[in-house]
This record gives structure tokens, sequence and C-alpha cells, in this order.
């Protein structure tokens, strides 16, 4: 990893705690009087319908005017289900489930009979961190965020090339023109977990607002050795030197130190797990998994008039990854131990900088109100990838006792740069909805993806050294587009219909290893209703959906790689808010899908007719929440996975599982709260993440926790 100067949670803490001085004498001073802030619990929003999204629309469509399926998942949400890692956040929403390893940043998934960061396309604060090798690693926790807003289906035209599953937009917590304000939270609990987390925010001077928030989260993990430590920061200034522009400064930083665990070996013909060896780890005992990333950005908001608004986002990522790990295990029946192989190591150095713009003009059309969106970005992104090329190294270990050993045991190659890219996107869209009359009005959306690639190898692991580049002439382009159509015979109603083109990427984009490739292409209709009666109260809603994706990429067993094949995926989702009582509501969500490799034929296996692995046909949460009596929240509910393929053939099955979790929460004053959590409450022993190889990485067993927070 880097060797500048990480910042101390201390340090941050207390810089925080004096802007907030700072910000609160400039008020007093101001006004001659101390401001009082008067605090209270806020009301659930149910399912977001009133609410807008970037991650499926530039124009600020409400949800319930937007033809798409579309979730947004507020702090308060994440707060009262303690989801403090992004992909614990996200798989609570309809039709999600977790696909993730170290090996991917741990925060892969699948929605919609799609799997990966290849079709699940992730951004922060509307910003895209193109993929390297698989990976993304930011954001890594959720206590910087404001919420976090979820797009099933392709969002090719809004998020760029690599969107057919759907788009996960994380929402950071940005400044205000209030009162100042601070929290802070203390948890404690199973497993070592220690966790502390500050934020604070708003109003300098009448120009001048702040916002600050750092995370410190520490665990010994529940398999040994799979201690697990991560520091986030992330703060922002807004200045505001007239009304109608705003110009907000932001940086976000991340340093994770990710559980070096990399599943647990499957025996008795690779179909299940010993339970007796759930909590070890057959990792070397200096392995290592560890990210960090920095992204600074300038975000301009110009209100030019009542008819144009210029939006212009400027930023720069920054991602170094390192791994040095064994990481494949495979029980032998015979000698009961396990065998083990791929000493390896990676390092990964991203570097992106890119500005995307987009103007929002509201004017009128024959009579018909419209809104338009139009818009341009680009991104240079340089990736260097090194590896120790042929991962030598072996050994065997007993499967009830292993010994670890060390990395450096097994390795005899030095780790050496393998190869390095510079890639060079940029796109044009547009965004429009018409306002028909009161009742009808049709959303349409085109985009156009460019991206120029370059390549030089200096140590493949099969010895080739080569260079090449799909230039200006020969690039990967392609081009998504989208029309929809709302239709509200009555207020709070929707319908709506949409067909949709979306452009999927081949692979890690950024770390192709052939340009005799095309980009993939995904087709999708959808036909839902959205609906809120009873003052909010009840709100639901229905989406069913159709989607093809061709040009499936096939690597044979001379890993040579060609485009073949289609994979069809058809579904429906139903999502569901109630509110009988002012002091009970249910959330509640399901998904069924059906997907299957229409055509897929690797190396010399007719893939046919199968599922595709790791995506699960059915997907359910409730969450329930009770305020007994004044001060006290009782909370609970429940996420199911269905059955999942470990492999393309259909050959390994992974089983459903159900997780259980429970809180009480007690405001002791306004603003003092203390929650004890319990998680994961029935100890689901097939609670698996995802396959790795001839493994499953299986998560956290039974938990508790307590926590307080306090506001001020």
């Amino acid at each position: 990893m880097s060797s500048t100067p990480k910042p101390s949670p201390i340090k941050l803490t207390l810089l925080a705690l004096f802007l907030h001085s700072l910000s609160g004498n400039a008020l007093a001073d101001k006004n001659g009087t101390e401001l009082v802030e008067v605090r209270g619990k806020k009301s659930s929003m149910g399912l977001n319908l009133k609410s807008s999204d970037s991650a499926s629309n530039r124009l600020g469509l409400d949800l319930i005017k937007t033809p798409a399926s579309v979730d947004v998942i507020s702090k308060e949400d994440i707060a009262i289900k303690a989801d403090y890692s992004s992909l614990s956040a996200v798989t609570r929403a309809t039709g999600f489930a977790s696909s993730a390893s170290p090996g991917n940043g741990g925060s892969s998934m699948s929605v919609r009979g799609f799997n990966g960061h290849s079709a699940v396309v992730q951004t922060y604060d509307g910003t895209r961190l193109y993929v390297g090798a698989g990976t993304v690693t930011f954001p890594a926790d959720t206590w910087t965020l404001e919420k976090v807003e979820v797009l099933r289906g392709p969002g090719s035209v809004t998020n760029g090339i690599g969107a057919i599953g759907g788009t996960v937009n994380y929402v950071p917590k940005a400044p205000t023109f209030e009162a100042p304000s601070s929290e802070i939270d203390v948890t404690a609990g199973s497993f070592g977990l220690r966790r502390m987390a500050f934020g604070s925010g708003g109003q300098i001077n009448n120009s001048v607002a702040y916002r600050f928030d750092i995370a410190n989260h520490e665990t010994d993990g529940y398999v040994d050795r799979a201690d697990e430590k991560r520091q986030v920061a992330a703060g922002s200034l807004l200045f505001r030197p007239q009304d109608n522009l705003d110009i907000k400064f932001s940086v976000d930083y991340a340093d994770i130190d990710a559980a070096p665990y990399w599943g647990t070996p499957l025996v008795n013909n690779k179909s299940e797990i010993d339970s007796s060896t759930r909590k070890n780890n057959y990792n070397v005992k200096d392995g290592l998994v560890e990210y960090e990333d920095i992204w600074p950005r300038v975000k301009v908001n110009w209100k030019i008039n009542d008819l144009a608004t210029l939006e212009n986002d400027t930023y720069y990522l920054k991602a170094k990854r390192h791994w040095r790990n064994v990481e494949s295990y495979t029980h032998n029946k015979e000698s009961n131990e396990v065998y083990r192989e791929f000493y390896l190591e990676i390092l990964h150095d991203q570097k992106q900088i890119g500005n995307r713009s987009n103007l929002l003009l509201d004017f009128d059309i024959a009579g018909f109100s419209n809104r338009l969106s139009i818009g341009a970005e680009v991104n240079q992104i340089e990736f260097t990838h090194s590896n120790n090329r042929d991962y030598d190294g072996n050994n065997h270990v007993n499967l009830e006792n292993p010994a670890p050993g060390t990395w450096a045991e097994g390795v005899e190659l030095p780790t050496t740069k393998d190869f390095t890219s510079d890639t060079l996107q940029y796109a044009f869209f547009i965004d429009d909805v018409l306002q028909l009359n009161e009742k009808f009005s049709l959303v349409a959306g085109l985009r156009r993806d460019k991206i120029d690639y370059e390549r030089e190898d200096f140590a493949r692991s099969n010895k080739n050294i080569s260079e090449f580049a799909k230039d200006t002439d020969d690039s990967f382009r392609g081009t998504s587009w989208r029309l929809g159509m709302v239709y509200q015979p009555i207020e709070n109603t929707s319908f709506y219909l949409q067909t949709s083109k979306a452009v999927d990427s081949i692979q890690s984009i950024i770390s192709a290893s052939s340009t005799d490739l095309e980009l993939a292409e995904g087709r999708q209709v959808e036909l839902g209703v959205k609906q809120s009666l009873w003052n909010d109260r009840l709100q639901y809603t229905v989406a069913i959906y159709d989607i093809e994706k061709v040009n499936l990429l096939n690597t044979d067993i001379g890993s040579n790689e060609s485009q073949i094949g289609k994979q069809t995926s058809r579904g429906i989702e139903f999502e569901l808010f109630i509110k009988p009582t002012e002091s009970f509501d249910i959330d509640f969500n399901i998904a069924r899908v059906s997907p299957e490799y229409e055509e897929f034929i690797k190396g010399g296996d007719d893939f046919s007719g199968n599922t595709p692995k790791n995506v699960p046909e059915t997907t359910a949460n409730l969450w329930l929440n009770w305020q007994p009596i004044d001060g006290w929240l009782l909370s609970g509910g429940a996420r199911y996975v269905g059955k999942r393929y470990a492999d393309d053939a259909n050959e390994t099955t992974m089983p459903n599982y159900t997780v259980f979790d429970a809180s009480i929460q007690w405001m002791a004053t306004q603003d003092i709260q203390l929650t004890l959590r319990g998680k994961n409450l029935s100890d689901e022993e097939d609670y698996v993440l995802a396959p790795y190889g001839d493994q499953w990485i299986l998560a956290d067993g039974r938990s508790a926790e307590v926590s307080l927070n306090y506001s001020f």
C-alpha cells in the first residue's frame, strides 16, 4: 500500500468538532443569541415514491413518475438495520443478492438474473468508477451516506456501459444551510466489534456550509484470523456566493484492511460444508487484503434562469489495492487434507480523472410541458496490474486443524508489473420528459459511448509480451436508448411501460485482454404499476420484465476469448409498505426471476438451457417497526435468498438461506439513543455469500451488539 501517512481518527474528529464550534459561534455572533434546534423522530417515508433520484434519470422525476423500478434506501433505514457495509444495505433491496468475495472488493451482487460488476454498475455521487479486474472497493462504509438509490434493470442511458442488471448510486451526506448539528455513534459487539463514528454539518455563515463524517470500524472476525479494520472520512464545503449558484468541494477517503478469508472448502464430492470447519481459515497467517481510495471532486450547480440549470462535476479518483494470499482449497477425501494452491500476490494502481456536464432545460413544446437534459462526460483511466505471474506454490493442511504457514514459504516467483492500460471514455447523452396532458407523459433517453483503449503487457502468465490498442478508428462503441410511457389515471397512481436497449461491457473494460471483441447488448421490456394510498400509509409497486443479452463472453480451455450465445431473464417483483397504525409499519419485497442461457458453449461444453451461476431465482425481505410506547422502538425482520448454482454446468447447488435480525431501541432523551441488536439470530449455517472455486465464502454466524448514539 501507499506509504502516505494515514489520517488519525482522533485528529479528524477533533477537526470536525472545531468546525462545529466555529460554525455555531458564527451563527451566535450574527444573531446575537444562541440558536436552539428541536429534533424529533422522523416518520417513515415508506417506498419513497414522492422522492426523486439520480440513478434512473437526470430529470428530477419523482419515483412514481419514473418508468422504471427504483428503490431509495434512506440513512434512517440503514441506521435502524445497522447495515454498516454498502453490500449489506443494498441486498435488502428488491431482487438483490450478494456475490461478494475479497477478489471483487467484497461488493459484487446480482439482480434480475445478471451478476457481477460488469452487469450491476455502482456509482458514487453520480460518478462511476471504471472496473479493473472485476474489483470495486468504494464506498467502504455507509456512515458517510445520505441515501442509496437502486435502479433495477438496464441503466446504460444514465450510467454508461455495463448496466444490464441495474445501477446502485451511493449519495453522500452533503452540507446544508441549517443550524449546525453533530452526531456520535459508538458500537461494540460479538467477534470483537469496535465501531466509532462522528458526523457534523451545518451553516458557517450565509454563504458557506460544511459537512464532515468519519468512522473507524474494527472486528476480530467470525472466522479465525479474519480480522478487519476500516477507516473512512468524508468532508465537503458548500459555497453559495449568490442564490442561484452552488459550488461544492468534496473529498472522500477510505482505508480498508479487509478480512483475508477466501472461503471454506467443500466436502462430500464438493457438495457441502463440514459444519465443524465453519470457523477455520485456510489462508496463510500473513495473508492480506488491503484497499485504499481517495476521491476529491468539485460540483457546480448554476440556475441560469427559470428555464435553464447547468450542472458540472469534475473529479479525480485514486485507488490502490494489494492482495497476498493462498486462495484455492480442495479437499481430499482419502487423506482428509486440504490441497492449497494459488499463492497469489496482486497489486492494483488505478487513477481516474473525469468531467461530466449537463444542461437541464424547462420549456413548452406546442403547449406541452417539457423537460430536457443534455450533456457529455469524459474519463481518463490509467491502470497498472502487478502479480507473481504463475502463482507458484502449493501444500497440504489438515481439514480440521490447518497449520497456516506463511505466504513466502510457498512462493518462488517475484511480483512484477504484469500490464498497464490507458483508457479514454467519452459519451454524449440526452434525456427528455414530455407531459402530454395531466395523465400521460413520455420519457425518452439516448446515449452514445466510445472507448479508446491501449494496453501493454510485460509478463503475462502465458509468457506472451505484447502491445495492442483500440484507437479512435477502432474503438469500443455503443449506443443505448430507452422509451417509456407513464399513465396516471388518478393522483398517486402510475402505470408505466418502458422498452430499452443497453450496452454492456464485455468484462472489466480497463483490464481487457483482447480487442477483437465487441460490446455486448441487452434489450428489456418492463411493465409496472406504482401506487400510494391511505395518505401514503399504504404503498406498493409491481413490475414484470423481459431481458435479453447477446454476445456472451466465452473463454475456452486455451484461454482464447470469443463471443457467442444469448442469455434471457424474465421475472416479477413486488414491494409493499403498510402502516396500519401510527406506531407500526411493515416493509416487504419479493422477486422471482427465471434466467437462462439460451445459447452458451464454453470450450467443449454446451451450457445452453442452464441457469447462470450465482443467481438466485427467488429473494425476499421483510422488516417490521413497532413503537409500543413513547421512547421505545422494536424492529426485526428476515432476508431470504433461494438456491443458486455454483457453476455453469449446474452440478453444484448452494442452499437457500433465511437470516433473522432484530433490535430494541431506547430513546433515553431526545438526543440519546441506546440500541441492542441481534443478527443472524437462528445462526443460519447455510448463509453463503458466494462460491469461490471449490470453496464457499460464509457469512458471519449469530452475533449481538450494543450501540449508543448521541446528537448535539
